[in-house]
């Protein structure tokens, strides 16, 4: 049984058509995702600075849901015990 042989020029071009295809797969896959960095693999400091500001982002947004809500409660009971004028 006989292998494929490959000249030099034809198995350079074959290595840079497999790069090439390795990095459409990241470009698309940045593409479809919206980010530049999907996995620690990337890049792990980005990964994980990325990662710490995101998680802060939703605690700060869960804090403003909160204070939106205590507000509307407060402003139900600032009601509630006005009188009503006759």
């Amino acid at each position: 049984m006989s292998g494929i042989v490959l000249s030099a020029s034809v198995r350079q071009n074959l290595l840079s058509l497999q790069s090439t295809a390795d990095m459409l797969g990241t470009v698309q896959n940045r593409l479809a995702t919206g980010r530049k960095v999907n996995s620690a693999l990337d890049n792990p400091k980005s990964f994980f600075t990325a990662s710490g500001l995101s998680n802060r982002a939703s605690d700060l947004s869960n804090l403003l849901d909160d204070m939106g809500r205590s507000t509307q409660v407060l402003k139900a009971a600032a009601r509630g015990i006005t009188p009503t004028p006759k």
